[in-house]
């Protein structure tokens, strides 16, 4: 079967090991964001648009920020992104089958998990909740592709 939207095996541990380390950061990053605070990599960098509590806004201009949070959102989204979209060892008509339908189980959960959050939570406990929306989707497909896949695996490992 041609799956040239799939990127090479090779790239699934490495991406495995960066989406498993930067996801429980980022977890424990929401949970408790005191434990970084000291952490800090400031930049000059190019916004399209800053609003800052306190100051002017600035759109379409450089601006000094601290980029940790960026850095780890982008390596969340790419690793997982990357592992996630890895072909399998023996990428058949089954692994596609699994990974569609894997991937339509994720969608529904995602969304209906999103959908009583915009019903039930309010105010600022609500943006977080928008920003880790953007990885439980790819989270919720993942954990439920691989956990297809060792079923199936071991359901044939056992004919």
């Amino acid at each position: 079967m041609k799956t040239n939207y799939l990127f090479p095996h090779k790239f699934k541990w490495i991406s495995g090991i960066l989406f498993i380390v930067s996801i429980s950061i980022m977890l424990c990053w929401i949970i408790e964001p005191d434990i970084f605070k000291d952490i800090e990599i400031k930049s000059k960098v190019f916004a399209i648009a800053e609003t800052a509590f306190m100051g002017d806004n600035v759109y379409f201009g450089i601006i000094d920020t601290n980029i940790l949070d960026e850095l780890l959102m982008a390596t969340v989204i790419i690793s997982g992104l990357v592992f996630a979209f890895s072909k399998e060892k023996i990428e058949d008509e089954m692994t596609s089958k699994i990974r569609l339908e894997s991937l339509v189980w994720a969608t529904y959960a995602n969304y209906l998990i999103f959908l009583f959050c915009v019903l039930f939570i309010y105010g600022m406990v609500f943006l977080n909740i928008i920003m880790f929306a953007f990885f439980t989707h790819l989270l919720f497909f993942i954990l439920r592709f691989n956990w297809e896949i060792y079923k199936f695996n071991r359901t044939t490992n056992e004919e």
